[in-house]
C-alpha cells in the first residue's frame, strides 16, 4: 500500500498515513481542524542478492555487440 502525506494549510502539520488507493481521503488536521492537502510517495524499489546488471538479462548470443579484431 501506497504512502500518502497530508499537509494540513492551517497549521503545516505533515501526516503520514498508509491507505489503500480507495480509501476516502482524511479531511481534517487532527491538531488545529484545518483543512488537509493530500500527497504521495511512491514505494521503494529493493533489489536484493549478488546485483543486478545489464548482461544478467541478455541472452547469450546477442548480436548487439561490437567484435573486437
Amino acid at each position: 500500500m501506497p504512502i500518502y502525506t497530508y499537509r494540513c494549510l492551517e497549521c503545516d502539520h505533515i501526516h503520514e498515513v498508509i491507505q489503500k488507493a480507495s480509501d476516502p481521503p482524511i479531511q481534517k488536521c487532527d491538531r488545529c481542524d484545518g483543512e488537509l492537502k493530500k500527497g504521495f510517495h511512491p514505494a521503494g524499489i529493493v533489489f536484493k542478492g549478488s546485483g543486478f546488471y545489464i548482461n544478467d538479462s541478455k541472452a547469450s548470443g546477442d548480436s548487439s555487440k561490437s567484435s573486437e579484431s
